[in-house]
């Protein structure tokens, strides 16, 4: 089997904590997938082009250091179809608390949700001629540290023979969840910006290496990643990916005026050793057809402490990782996803993270499901517009008795939460 196929089938479905925050927000798509080209400017801008309106609510219950939540969120998208290698796209959300439980929490509802945010407007290039891909502006990142909302630009070139180069600038990330919509936070740049620099390179029997630089106001890393995709049978693949990071530290003893308090806190807890640190990360994927996808890992991290890598996002099975990098832990995690149908998803996650200070557990369970309330047939048998809905339940514990903090949300509690959302 072709290296890039099996890869791309271990790599299909997202990590399963990851996947919630990407389809939580299926109003706003990541910066296109599709590279299909409209023949005419009309095609572009109206035929071909994408959109959708949203309205969402949301609860969440909260027991413990976090608040209670019931609000409802309007969403709407636009995109163009490409045109001689462009496309734009424009996307925003507001949301309005009905209402607010602090619980003994001293953070406000804005502490959690920005009321209005433009999180999705760029522009984007693509000319598979030169194997240049170009994007500017906010979207989705989708490199190893930086995977929440970016505002900046990236560039990809893959013209070099079995080599995928990336170069990513960052001025502002946001995490953009149904519990979660935050501003652009500028808190790592420190004025500088963020940048990330990679190469992919591949290797023969499905062998991928990818070295990187990443550069921030309060930190460089350096690091590899190196993943290996096997077929164990027609339908069971594995992937055993490793991933070793050096992280040299800058942090400031003191903060400008406005800075997020959790993020001070973090920088704080790491201010005390600022030598030289490393993480040493070792995954293993299984996928079973369409149906499974499980994963165990480890995380090790040494007595300095990265507490700020994961800033503008990671690539861990969880949307709270509280802990994970903070000087000395030790982590140990398993995740599954079943696939019930194509509209129907189940994912659970478990870890336990082993720090000096204490311990923190943390389990994750979700359930997202959609369905059609109506649809309607456009010209020559076509779909042409639709109403659909989609649900989620779940379930999120974290109990944590160390000193790590989280730069988006409490530090120890239950949460149940629901959501419903109709788009057309």
């Amino acid at each position: 089997m072709d290296k890039k196929l099996l890869l791309g089938k271990l790599s299909c479905k997202l990590s399963l904590g990851m996947l919630m925050c990407h389809c939580v927000y299926a109003a706003f798509p990541n910066q296109p997938e599709s590279y299909s080209a409209s023949h005419s400017l009309s095609d572009a801008l109206l035929y071909k082009a994408s959109h959708e309106v949203s309205a969402s609510i949301f609860y969440q219950q909260a027991f413990g250091d976090d608040l209670t939540i019931f609000d409802g969120t309007l969403l709407g998208y636009y995109a163009t179809d490409r045109f001689y290698g462009f496309k734009a796209a424009a996307g925003m959300l507001l949301s309005a608390p009905f209402y607010v439980g602090k619980n003994g929490t001293h953070e406000d509802y804005e502490d959690a949700k920005q009321i209005f945010l433009f999180n999705t407007l760029y522009a984007d290039y693509l000319d598979e001629n030169l194997g240049l891909h170009v994007i500017g502006g906010r979207y989705k990142g989708k490199q190893e540290w930086i995977s929440y909302y970016t505002q900046g630009f990236g560039i990809t070139y893959t013209k070099i023979p079995h080599t995928e180069l990336n170069f990513t600038a960052s001025y502002g990330s946001a995490l953009v969840l149904n519990e979660f919509v935050t501003n652009f936070r500028t808190d790592l740049n420190n004025s500088l910006g963020s940048y990330f620099l990679s190469g992919k390179i591949h290797l023969p029997h499905h062998v991928e290496i990818e070295p990187y630089v990443y550069v921030t106001g309060f930190f460089t890393a350096f690091g590899a990643k190196a993943m290996v995709g096997y077929e164990i049978s027609r339908d069971l693949m594995m992937e055993t990916k490793l991933q070793i990071l050096g992280y040299s530290k800058r942090y400031a003893s003191s903060f400008p005026v406005g800075t997020n308090h959790k993020f001070e806190l973090a920088a704080l807890a790491g201010l005390s050793n600022q030598n030289l640190s490393a993480i040493a990360w070792l995954e293993q994927e299984v996928k079973y057809d369409d149906f499974l996808e499980g994963k165990l890992g480890i995380i090790g991290v040494t007595s300095s402490g990265a507490e700020l890598i994961d800033y503008m996002g990671q690539q861990t099975p969880f949307e709270y990782n509280v802990g994970m990098f903070f000087g000395s832990a030790f982590s140990v995690y398993g995740s599954a996803g079943f696939e019930l149908n194509p509209d129907l998803e189940i994912e659970a996650a478990i870890r336990g993270s082993f720090l000096p200070s204490g311990n923190i557990f943390s389990f994750e369970l979700k359930g997202e499901g959609s369905i059609d309330i109506w649809r309607n047939k456009g010209s020559y048998g076509g779909i042409g517009s639709s109403v659909k809905a989609r649900y989620g339940i779940s379930v999120i514990g974290v109990y944590n008795n160390s000193i790590a903090v989280n730069f988006y949300g409490g530090n120890s509690y239950t949460l149940i939460r629901g959501y419903f959302r109709v788009s057309m």
